[in-house]
């Protein structure tokens, strides 16, 4: 018992500091980015697609490469300043998890909270200052009140992201505590304790089941000041004075050391070797090429994702239908309805991992496919739910007159519509799952690899350049679907 309670006591401490990590680097950046003009605005924007597009694994090894004891920032000190020993050592420890998890997720807050930010009414500020309220006392009577729905619905998601951490903390094995998803999956995989293992996960997913329900009440109240707010666009200034400049270089200088550098950190190591003195090469790759599992791991990445992708997309288009067709006969959405998508937020990757190991004893990539189409479909739906939601009623009703059937009225009307969130639905269900390393290092599949395992295999023998390199393959995997989608959304654009 006591066991437990560390375990569910260190999980909650490492995903509240991370949280509030990201909350004070993304509410800073929420500001910059909604309410000042600066250069380089849209690239920290566009860094709001790393959390959902970037695998956990690529950012462990971008933080292993630069922040571990032989990394890039290791060597550069030792070199400035004569070192004979690596000064920082913070990695593989409880700071170095939450520095992981706080400037991986950042940019949820960021993006989340600046949409807002940018479209807050602004008469109420404007007579707080008429009656001589200072900038920071308005920001602490009035903006700080307007934003509080967005801030906790972000803080929220980013919590429970932190929360279900696995494969930074698997990798990161030296920091001496543990998640409950890492402890379940060593009591199933290690010990092979499978009452622990119950205990475990009907905890954690009480304790996600209770942070779901609750992120959906603050969700649906953010969502309606969004709505309220959409038509209001507050003209963005220079930065201007020395705190705001002084803030503005301190953030960019953080997010540059510990969120840009670990990324550029893996493409260095991965065209670069010690053997040849750190220069450029292409050696790895090489020796990638020629391992015998390089193939069929890529293959199999590649028929995963397809597959999870277009079921993730099939159900989340078909289950947007349907909710779409209900709010229009009824003037209330059903709330149950509603509640459904975020069901699979309540159960882990390794909860159901496990569950589908006892059910039929060896994993299969079926199982697999199935298992990520699960846990990943709710994210198509809330893609593409926009895309139908904002279709008119008169015009569904015109369709229902015109059309022989629904069916008739799917293909006609909503499909065209959506076409935009259903390809970007099958990018992003394509990515998580091709990135995805929990479902398959659990249910071990016999001779069945993804890249992401494959990546995972090099970097747990610490074969780190072979890692990144494999680690890039799969990034550029992952580039080349999102490239067709934004490729479709200009067009639409232009159009």
């Amino acid at each position: 018992m006591l066991r437990l309670l560390h375990v569910v006591w260190f999980t909650f401490t490492q995903a509240a500091c991370s949280t509030l990590l990201a909350l004070l680097i993304g509410l800073s950046a929420a500001f910059f980015c909604g309410r000042r003009k600066f250069a380089g605005r849209k690239f920290l924007l566009s860094l709001s697609s790393v959390p959902f597009c970037v695998p956990p694994l690529i950012i462990a090894l971008g933080y292993v490469t630069f922040l571990g004891l032989n990394g890039g920032l290791n060597h550069f000190l030792m070199f400035i300043f004569g070192l004979e020993k690596p000064p920082v050592k913070i990695l593989y420890s409880f700071a170095g998890l939450v520095i992981a998890h706080g400037f991986y997720n950042f940019p949820i807050i960021m993006k989340n909270v600046s949409d807002v930010w940018e479209r807050l009414p602004s008469e109420t500020a404007e007579s707080a200052r008429l009656l001589g309220a200072s900038e920071s006392r308005i920001f602490k009577t009035v903006t700080i009140f307007q934003l509080i729905p967005s801030i906790v619905s972000s803080c929220m998601l980013v919590f429970i992201y932190c929360f279900l951490s696995f494969i930074l903390v698997l990798l990161f094995g030296g920091i001496g505590n543990t998640t409950l998803e890492v402890e379940i999956y060593k009591s199933a995989r290690g010990t092979l304790d499978f009452h622990n293992v119950a205990y475990l996960a009907i905890t954690e997913t009480l304790i996600l089941c209770a942070m779901t329900i609750l992120y959906t009440l603050i969700e649906r109240n953010a969502s309606r000041l969004k709505k309220l707010d959409s038509v209001c666009f507050n003209e963005r200034k220079a930065i201007k004075g020395f705190a705001e400049t002084t803030g503005f270089i301190l953030l960019f200088l953080l997010i540059f050391v510990f969120f840009l550098l670990p990324l550029a950190g893996i493409v260095f190591n991965a065209f670069t070797s010690l053997k040849t003195g750190s220069r450029f090469t292409l050696e790895t790759f090489r020796q990638i090429l020629k391992t015998k599992s390089f193939l069929p791991s890529l293959k199999s990445s590649v028929y995963v994702g397809t597959c999870t992708g277009f079921l993730c997309t099939l159900f989340g288009f078909l289950y947007a239908v349907i909710l779409r067709f209900s709010e229009n006969k009824t003037e209330k959405p059903n709330i149950i309805l509603k509640i459904i998508p975020m069901l699979p937020m309540s159960i882990s990757s390794v909860v159901v991992g496990v569950l589908i190991t006892l059910l039929i004893r060896r994993g299969t990539p079926a199982s697999l496919v199935l298992s990520q189409t699960f846990l990943s479909w709710p994210l198509a739906f809330r893609i593409i739910y926009p895309f139908v939601e904002k279709i008119p009623d008169e015009t569904l009703d015109c369709a229902a007159l015109i059309s022989k059937s629904r069916f008739d009225t799917l293909i006609r009307v909503i499909l065209p519509v959506c076409s935009t969130g259903i390809l970007n639905a099958f990018c992003f269900s394509f990515a998580l799952s091709a990135g995805d390393t929990t479902l398959p290092l659990v249910l071990a599949i016999p001779k069945f690899d993804t890249l992401s395992l494959f990546c995972y295999r090099f970097a747990g023998a610490y074969r780190f350049n072979e890692a990144c390199a494999a680690g890039v393959i799969l990034g550029a995997l992952c580039a080349v679907f999102f490239a067709l989608s934004s490729l479709k959304l200009k067009n639409n654009k232009r159009g």
